[in-house]
């Protein structure tokens, strides 16, 4: 049973005298622990909203309570217009523990890498390599979820992947196969450990790889432009077989 419908049944079948504001914030503060636990990534209050069936405005007064208390944090990403269709500055709440916790464990685990590969070559070739291993397990895991549907395409793969571990992906345009990484869940460390954004990188090579090798198809050309727009990161996803044919007609 998924978490949503976990939430929903919980909370209908709640008693009334349980429907108070803080027995509310508690069952919100629950659901955003077992989210950042599975994802990783915050919530907004549109989300909150719909998962207890009540108005994004009612969400977000108990989460800007849970900040006040110091339970949760909140922080403001690029653009909404995935959730809202505005193009709105979204604005994600996850729980202060946990938000501290993996920042700590980030930051241990690239000051690991970055002492053992002392320098920027094989850092960034380190990087690179974890990365694109963590991709191809994903890709891999998505298969494992399809079962017997029809198998993502490497678009859609890199698009679920991308929303579940909290960047937030919008389409640069609506026809195009760019994207705006408009969050980073990791944001808070990159300014300490640029090398993340090498991990990143590599973990969108491993994803893309990862669904062309189940087509047949070649590996593709990842080319990811760290804070390059205000909305965010610029990533653009093409197969390199495509670039081949390409360059060969000029």
């Amino acid at each position: 049973m998924s978490q949503e419908i976990q939430a929903r049944k919980q909370w209908i079948q709640a008693p009334a005298k349980r429907r108070s504001g803080e027995e509310i914030r508690s069952a919100i503060m629950d659901y955003l622990r077992a989210a950042a636990e599975q994802t990783g990534a915050g919530l907004t209050a549109q989300q909150i909203g719909a998962v207890f069936g009540i108005h994004p405005t009612t969400a977000r007064f108990h989460l800007e309570r849970l900040v006040e208390q110091g339970k949760a944090v909140r922080q403001r990403t690029g653009s909404d217009s995935q959730s809202t269709g505005r193009g709105r500055p979204a604005v994600i709440y996850s729980p202060t523990s946990m938000n501290q916790a993996r920042e700590d464990m980030i930051s241990s685990l690239c000051l690991a890498l970055e002492t053992a590969c002392p320098d920027t070559r094989s850092r960034n070739e380190a990087a690179l390599k974890a990365g694109q291993a963590w991709g191809r397990t994903l890709a891999r895991q998505d298969k494992i979820n399809a079962g017997k549907s029809v198998p993502s395409s490497m678009r859609q793969t890199l698009l679920d992947a991308l929303t579940t571990l909290g960047f937030a992906p919008v389409r640069a345009r609506p026809d195009s196969a760019s994207l705006y990484l408009t969050a980073c869940p990791f944001l808070e460390s990159v300014s300490n450990h640029p090398i993340i954004c090498k991990i990143h990188l590599g973990m969108i090579q491993g994803l893309a790889d990862g669904s062309n090798k189940e087509a047949g198809d070649k590996k593709a050309n990842v080319v990811l432009e760290p804070l390059s727009s205000p909305k965010g990161c610029f990533l653009k996803v093409a197969k390199a077989d495509n670039q081949s044919k390409r360059r060969a007609k000029q």
